[in-house]
């Protein structure tokens, strides 16, 4: 079940644990009907309680990055662990998506 709250427009959405080949196609299915199909297209995915993400999770990602944008809204992540950062810096996904600290630098920069 997604975990989601709002705040200033923006919906925060926690992940924890893994997102990985097992769970990654039924996250994105309840983001995009839960959430994008209703409108609600101004999405930070915290990563705080983030443990893992495969290859498939990222695909993901960018996806929903994708289906955000074309709904005109946008997508943001935060909160990535060490570990999370240089995955994303490794695949130069820090480049393509909206990367920030903390929710706070989401509101500030977002």
């Amino acid at each position: 079940m997604l975990n989601w709250t709002e705040d200033s427009g923006w919906v925060i959405v926690n992940l924890s644990g893994e997102l990985d080949m097992g769970n990654s196609s039924s996250f994105k299915n309840e983001v995009v009907n839960e959430l994008i199909s209703k409108g609600k297209v101004d999405i930070a995915l915290d990563f705080t309680n983030l443990d893992y993400i495969d290859s498939s999770g990222l695909g993901v990602i960018v996806s929903l990055h994708k289906r955000s944008k074309i709904n005109g809204g946008r997508l943001a992540i935060c909160n990535l662990n060490e570990t999370l950062t240089r995955l994303f810096k490794l695949t130069s996904l820090d480049r393509a998506l909206n990367i920030y600290p903390d929710f706070k630098s989401v509101l500030q920069n977002g």
